[in-house]
């Protein structure tokens, strides 16, 4: 058990609800100077159930993503945001891929009164809200569903995403990270979509090569984040899709 205040124990709370928040935000919620605040974050980040940002604070590092039921709760408003934003883009009569994530189980239920969609996708949840609608056709690869992250994963997605090519291939990422593009000193920077497992990055990968049109969707709290398995670089995509 960790000794934390009151306040510190609603920092937290804050913590998990929104992924990241800032000292401004907080301080201003708090009704405290910043400095309080950043000593509070500190504790926290000594304790390890923090990670300290640039004017901010997030999420500890882990190599392993949160259950989908604990992410879903997370940046609610802003994930609906952004899948209203994609849904309002995408036609009747596509051909789809959906990657997974909890974004794309959002996008998934403003399809609703879409018609003649046929849907590709390896995350479960989408596949079940889709099931509910009409004139949706629905194609799920076989293998294990993974309980914590409610999705398939491995040879089985990527050989079915291979057999289609879509108009529109979606998939969403677990952080966005930055990468010199060469190794001189001065190399431009490239901001690259990134996942916590190569399977799942090998998942996306047969997504975007299957496609004619590259959406990414992350939410701004995807950019505080580390993940280390490489899946595409930002400037591969047609549309980013991100909260304001």
């Amino acid at each position: 058990m960790h000794n934390l205040s009151v306040r510190q124990e609603k920092i937290l709370q804050c913590i998990n609800q929104n992924e990241y928040c800032t000292i401004e935000n907080l301080s201003a919620l708090f009704s405290v100077t910043t400095q309080t605040i950043r000593r509070d974050i500190n504790q926290l980040c000594t304790l390890g159930l923090a990670r300290r940002h640039h004017g901010g604070v997030g999420l500890p590092i882990t190599l392993s993503n949160r259950s989908f039921l604990s992410r879903q709760r997370t940046s609610q408003a802003e994930k609906q945001q952004i899948a209203e934003a994609v849904a309002r883009l995408i036609p009747d009569g596509s051909t789809i891929f959906l990657g997974i994530g909890t974004t794309i189980a959002f996008i998934a239920e403003k399809l609703l009164n879409h018609k003649e969609l046929r849907v590709v996708t390896n995350n479960f949840e989408a596949a079940y809200t889709l099931s509910q609608y009409n004139n949706t056709e629905i194609w799920l690869p076989e293998g294990r569903i993974r309980s914590n992250d409610g999705d398939i994963v491995g040879e089985s997605v990527t050989n079915l995403f291979s057999r289609y090519f879509a108009d529109i291939g979606i998939i969403g990422c677990a952080a966005v990270r930055e990468y010199p593009t060469g190794s001189d000193i001065g190399a431009p920077i490239k901001e690259t979509a990134m996942e916590y497992e190569l399977r799942e990055a090998n998942v996306s990968q047969a997504i975007l090569a299957n496609c004619q049109q590259k959406w990414l969707v992350a939410n701004r709290s995807k950019w505080q984040r580390k993940a280390n398995a490489k899946v595409a670089g930002l400037d591969r995509f047609d549309r980013v899709f991100t909260s304001d």
